[in-house]
């Protein structure tokens, strides 16, 4: 029995590094899944936070963060800096990108792991379990050495008594009852065994079927049954390791937010599936595809392939020709392609897959339905954007902007009636951070600063004694905002101004993106006595039943028509045609880009009521603008004369 239980210690012995290994398994798999928790449930709020500088909530979530099992240390590297925790000496890291709702890469975020928290959390697992095992053991030795010694005595006893009564004529009967017993009891107790085997297999496979499980939720997206992100960069780094050629193809399904936002999440679920499908069967076994995260997808294409990555994205491009049917709806997709290759356009990972992102922005931005190789042009281009746009915010905070006015006069008489307000920025020029600002979303904090600047040099004037109407122009962005017209009215309040001050000059491509709303915001200015012309009239969509809807006070002829009016009988023609749809709908007109003379008589003569243009006077600061009638160029003066086109309005 001792031996028994000696060799009962010495298995435990052999089974404590089997053990610790299991226990080690457990809690690098604790990690595992802490990362992964990290990525799904800590990411999103950080970038919420990052995005709206809120530092204190950000701390808040790194100081969670460090909650998880063994996560010892947390730190956020971009637009705010924060450390939590204290980096261990022997850390496992992770890195993750901190992505705002444009898009715009916020920072990072480094998580480190404690491998010695880690180690120690095995060995004290190992620990508890053998003082446990011990103490069974010993506890289980003492119970069967009890049962021995209780079944042999009892035995022994019962076989001494038999013996005792033992006769000839009951040899063979005797034997047969006591060993049919002995035998019960040996049935009974390898039956219980054979029964517990049983449970313990079924057990076994159980458990192994729920590991199966695991691994494949860890390893499939479960909504379209591909590969998720954690898995295909598994295989990226392996192929990184492998040293040999391979591209990343990022896509991007084009037009599936309005799917997902007009017939909701349920199709657009749906609509996922049946473009996964239908994605698996383009590409073919030539790439391992795998989501990436909401519309997005990524191919690895191993160049051993015989298709190269060209077919293998014209396939792309071209299969999503065909409709879908989901829900009884017919719905059409395209898909944007970026492409970057290993080692040419990027050594690591990270860089391939940011790179093939890149590139497929820029195939949208030429157009969607196309794919794209990365190019280091186009990536600079795109860096010295961030970096303009950095500017550009830096600028907003500082005042670095400025206007100028350029004045309006009536065409009879010449006499200055308003002027319109014209941003500036001295590191860019208007065609280039305007639409940079409308598309980051700045327009809207800038777009009320030109208007609160533009009515307190209103205010200047009029204490002047010069009744001047101040004219803004007015972005999209601006004009679909519910709170626009409150927001212009306080502002106006603010200024002591009446409203017939301020002339907010729009274009009908704005207009356009959201009609209705866009209509009514107007109606609300109109409403409260501000003008409104409409800009650029003329170049965009220009159609009789929109100029019907718009309450408008003015039409502004853009100065692509007034160009040539004094050398082209067919632009002259176009003009005068413009100026009699005005006078049909009882509006102003004013003329743009008036250069020369011949212009200004030309505009006098066709009804034209205001002039605008380098002829009469070019953009100035407000201190250097006259309120005189413009005085007569000298000879020569023309279009051609220099620095007339100069400026940009």
């Amino acid at each position: 029995m001792l031996s028994t239980l000696g060799l009962s210690f010495a298995m435990m012995l052999l089974l404590i590094p089997i053990q610790y290994l299991m226990d080690k398994s457990v809690a690098s798999e604790q990690v595992s899944q802490a990362a992964q928790q990290v990525e799904q449930g800590y990411l999103p709020a950080l970038n919420a936070a990052i995005w709206n500088f809120d530092e204190e909530r950000a701390r808040l979530n790194l100081e969670n963060l460090i909650q998880q099992p063994f996560a010892a240390y947390a730190a956020i590297q971009g637009d705010l800096s924060l450390a939590v925790g204290t980096p261990p000496k022997s850390p496992l890291a992770y890195r993750y990108d901190l992505v705002g709702q444009d898009n715009r890469r916020l920072g990072q975020l480094d998580v480190a792991f404690d491998q010695d928290a880690v180690s120690q959390y095995a060995w004290d697992r190992v620990r508890d379990a053998f003082w446990t095992l011990s103490l069974y053991t010993l506890i289980l030795s003492g119970l069967m050495l009890w049962l021995v010694q209780y079944t042999v005595t009892r035995r022994l006893l019962r076989l001494s008594r038999f013996a005792q009564g033992l006769r000839l004529d009951n040899l063979e009967e005797a034997p047969t009852l006591y060993f049919k017993q002995s035998q019960d009891e040996l049935d009974h107790l390898t039956k219980h065994l054979l029964d517990m085997r049983a449970q313990l297999v079924t057990d076994r496979n159980e458990l192994k079927r729920f590991e199966n499980e695991l691994a494949r939720r860890a390893n499939e997206d479960q909504l379209t049954g591909l590969p998720n992100r954690f898995s295909f960069l598994e295989t990226l780094y392996r192929h990184l390791d492998l040293k040999r050629e391979f591209a990343v193809m990022f896509l991007d399904l084009d037009g599936f937010k309005r799917v997902n936002d007009g017939l909701g999440h349920s199709v657009g679920d749906e609509l996922l599936k049946e473009t996964a499908q239908r994605l698996k069967e383009l590409v073919g076994d030539c790439a391992l595809l795998a989501r990436y995260g909401g519309d997005e997808f990524v191919l690895l294409v191993d160049q051993s392939c015989t298709d190269h990555n060209t077919h293998i994205a014209d396939r792309l491009t071209r299969g999503f020709a065909r409709p879908f049917h989901v829900a009884g709806n017919v719905l059409y997709l395209s898909v944007s392609v970026g492409i970057a290759r290993y080692p040419q356009d990027a050594g690591n990972g990270e860089e391939l897959i940011q790179r093939a992102d890149v590139a497929m922005y820029q195939a949208k931005n030429l157009g969607r339905s196309r794919y794209l190789f990365f190019d280091q042009c186009l990536y600079e281009n795109m860096l010295g954007k961030l970096e303009l746009e950095e500017k550009l915010r830096h600028s907003l905070e500082h005042g670095e902007f400025s206007l100028v006015y350029q004045p309006i006069y009536q065409a009879n008489g010449q006499r200055m009636v308003s002027a319109e307000a014209l941003l500036r920025w001295p590191h860019a020029t208007p065609d280039v951070f305007i639409p940079l600002a409308e598309e980051t979303g700045l327009i809207l904090p800038l777009g009320l600063w030109v208007l609160e600047q533009a009515l307190a040099q209103a205010k200047a004037w009029r204490d002047q004694g010069h009744d001047i109407v101040v004219s803004v122009n007015v972005s999209h962005s601006q004009l679909h905002q519910q709170q626009f017209a409150d927001k212009v009215r306080e502002l106006i309040q603010a200024s002591e101004l009446p409203s017939s001050s301020l002339q907010l000059e729009i274009t009908e491509t704005a207009l356009l993106e959201d009609w209705q709303g866009s209509i009514a915001n107007i109606q609300l200015l109109r409403d409260m006595g501000v003008r409104i012309a409409l800009d650029d009239f003329g170049t965009g969509y220009s159609s009789l039943s929109h100029l019907q809807q718009m309450p408008l006070d003015c039409l502004k002829i853009d100065k692509s028509f007034m160009a040539r009016v004094h050398e082209s009988e067919r632009d002259k023609a176009l003009v005068e045609a413009l100026v009699s749809l005005a006078r049909a709908l009882s509006l102003k007109v004013v003329a743009e880009g008036v250069e020369v003379e011949e212009q200004v008589r030309i505009a006098k003569a066709l009804g034209i009521h205001y002039l605008q243009g380098f002829y009469l006077a070019r953009p100035k600061k407000a201190e250097e603008l006259s309120f005189n009638p413009p005085s007569e160029p000298g000879p020569g003066a023309s279009a051609s004369a220099p620095d007339v086109r100069s400026g940009t309005q």
